[in-house]
């Protein structure tokens, strides 16, 4: 019985995770983050980490700190475009 309870509610939270959908303001940032990509001006060990529900980005750089204000740049330049639409 006890097993049982466990599996119904391991398999209700993996459903609830499952069913879970980013915000608009994760969707923007993300979207300016694939647009900085495909330009180039992102650095190749820039790698954008997580995206938290209010917008904020958690990003990595990998051997140095080189390409993180160019990766900030474009995607403040990319998000203030957006908004601007």
């Amino acid at each position: 019985m006890l097993r049982r309870s466990l599996s119904i509610i391991v398999s209700l939270g993996i459903l609830g995770c499952a069913s879970m959908h980013n915000t608009p303001a994760q969707e923007a940032v993300w979207a300016a983050y694939d647009q900085c990509r495909a330009e180039g001006r992102v650095p190749a060990n820039v790698q954008l980490l997580r995206v938290d529900p209010d917008g904020l980005a958690h990003y990595q750089t990998y051997t140095s700190s080189y390409g993180g204000a160019d990766f900030e740049r474009c995607l403040s330049e990319k998000l203030r475009a957006a908004s601007a639409r």
